[in-house]
């Protein structure tokens, strides 16, 4: 029998593979203390040099590959849409748009101006950084796992992240949900290596992960509460310098915090208070799939039987902010929505890892294998479609039937659609006429236009009116020609006569001509008329 020593100890490894104390000593297998535990080593043939260069090398480069296939074949839904109006104006304009809307979102609308700045604003162009983030997020995670728990878990845990189907669905979005998992493993990492290292730099270092998350997302920061019990439990000395930097971290969120809470009203009036049915299914909500978020998160709640204390640091670290931000939006205002909780996936799969750690290696891959078919329907979906609104079919038949001198009325002009704001990004201005615009999106600092009070005014002397209505977004109710405009816009289009309806997939679209002036009725005949005939009034 091996004699352990009461002292709890965090478990290393050296650069041999050996395990070793916190303290620096050898410590035994895990294996000695939990029969489900197994050696930390990549096969022997590898030399250790490979192995530690080879557990996070490799899932990096899959998931580069896994995000990067088909990245621009899915056409952008309205939330990227909305990204590039804001990206593509000036940091002047950006700023004026959060005073107004999105504020939370202003550092990575300030980030996508300036990759615009010099890659342009294609679909692949807006896209990259997020593939660029989820890549580095499964590196972060890789040797987070390494320096917890070896070169194999952190092999596994990064091959579980790469065949996640959700880490290709929003590596392959223009929004700030990537950078936010990102910054999220990478605090978690460097607060690791800070418990064990502090020096002023560890803490600076941490201190602008966190920054970097806050501004990333800032419902993110509710990882900070598994911070501060994993500084608490490990060495609670350390608060000395964890809080400074959090609170200095903090600070430079909460001007765009501040701007977030006035525009709370108009930012989440589309969310309805979660039920407890959207608590209990929040695995396969945060997954995409209920078999793959529940297999992760079993294999997560089966590494807590790891001796480790981290193990239990982690997984406290990403459920605790799933209950906080269930009770905000119970109590408070509602938010419990799944993708604002994609940071902790990373965590979760570092977790998945370590307990397929304790498998044999070829038994271990070919669970990641078999996760990688089940998640193979849902990667081949999200390369199809990221949106139910076909906005890019909808510009080509405008373009391809519009006259010279016609018009276009977009509803519901004040809507989530943004329907007008995609169709300048598919066709620029080789659009009809937008009639009843008064002040665009960019002079109101908004991401919505203001239309003229009075729609029949400003028809006058327009002869072809095309309608481009979009379903609901809040029930799905689909749109007919007129029944999303406004009643002063239904009541001006009553001089004209809808010439022809077309369906496409989230959109109806409807061409209306003014109908010609009426024949004027003819005199009514007068007495000396009826007596004499037209033109004789007299008889001499």
């Amino acid at each position: 029998m091996i004699a352990l020593s009461p002292t709890i100890h965090r478990l290393t490894w050296n650069a041999r593979g050996v395990q070793t104390s916190s303290a620096g000593t050898l410590v035994p297998p895990a294996s000695a203390v939990d029969g489900a535990a197994a050696p930390s080593r990549l096969p022997r043939q590898l030399p250790p040099w490979a192995a530690r260069l080879l557990c996070w090398l490799a899932p990096t480069v899959l998931t580069g590959f896994a995000v990067g296939y088909r990245v621009a074949d899915p056409d952008p839904w309205r939330d990227e849409f909305a990204t590039w109006s804001a990206a593509t104006r000036t940091v002047d304009q950006i700023f004026a748009l959060g005073r107004h809307i999105d504020g939370v979102t202003v550092p990575y609308y300030l980030l996508a101006h300036g990759w615009g700045v010099w890659f342009g604003d294609s679909i692949l162009a807006l896209r990259m950084p997020s593939v660029l983030a989820v890549t580095g997020t499964a590196a972060a995670a890789a040797l987070l796992a390494r320096r917890l728990w070896g070169p194999r878990a952190a092999l596994l845990a990064g091959l579980v992240l790469a065949v996640m189907p959700v880490i290709s669905r929003y590596g392959q979005e223009a929004r700030g949900y990537s950078f936010a998992a990102l910054f999220a493993t990478v605090s978690t990492l460097l607060l690791v290596y800070a418990l064990d290292h502090s020096r002023w730099w560890t803490w600076l270092a941490y201190a602008v992960s966190v920054l970097l998350l806050g501004w990333s997302h800032q419902i993110a920061l509710l990882l900070l509460l598994g911070h501060a019990v994993a500084v608490l439990t490990v060495n609670w000395k350390r608060l000395a310098w964890w809080l400074p930097g959090v609170l200095l971290a903090v600070g430079g969120v909460v001007p765009f915090a501040l701007i977030g809470l006035d525009q709370r009203g108009a930012q989440l009036d589309w969310l309805a208070t979660a039920q407890a049915s959207d608590l209990a299914d929040i695995a396969g909500n945060l997954f995409i799939s209920g078999i793959l978020g529940g297999a992760v998160c079993t294999l997560a709640a089966i590494s807590l039987r790891d001796p480790d204390r981290w193990a239990k640091l982690l997984f406290l670290a990403a459920a605790l902010p799933v209950f906080v931000l269930y009770a905000v939006d119970q109590l408070v205002t509602p938010m419990f929505v799944g993708r604002y909780l994609f940071f902790a996936v990373p965590l979760l799969c570092v977790l998945a890892g370590r307990a397929l750690a304790s498998l044999r290696l070829p038994h271990a891959l070919a669970v990641v294998v078999v996760l990688a078919l089940i998640g193979l329907p849902y990667q081949d979906e999200m390369r199809r479609t990221h949106t139910t609104f076909d906005y890019r079919r909808a510009a080509a038949l405008v373009q391809a039937n519009a006259q010279p001198d016609d018009a276009i009325i977009y509803a519901p002009r004040w809507g989530w659609q943004f329907t007008d704001i995609a169709l300048r990004y598919y066709a620029g201005n080789d659009l009809p006429r937008d009639v009843l615009l008064r002040s665009d999106e960019l002079h109101n600092a908004s991401l919505w236009a203001t239309e003229c009070a009075d729609p029949g005014v400003c028809l006058t002397g327009t002869d072809r009116v095309w309608t481009l209505s979009a379903d609901n977004l809040e029930n799905g109710r689909r749109a007919g020609a007129t029944d999303q405009l406004s009643y002063p816009e239904q009541a001006a289009l009553t001089s004209f006569e809808q010439l022809t309806t077309t369906r496409l997939e989230g959109f109806t679209m409807a061409l209306f001509v003014r109908r010609p002036p009426a024949d004027p009725p003819p005199d009514q005949p007068t007495p000396a008329d009826r007596r004499w005939g037209p033109g004789n009034r007299s008889a001499g």
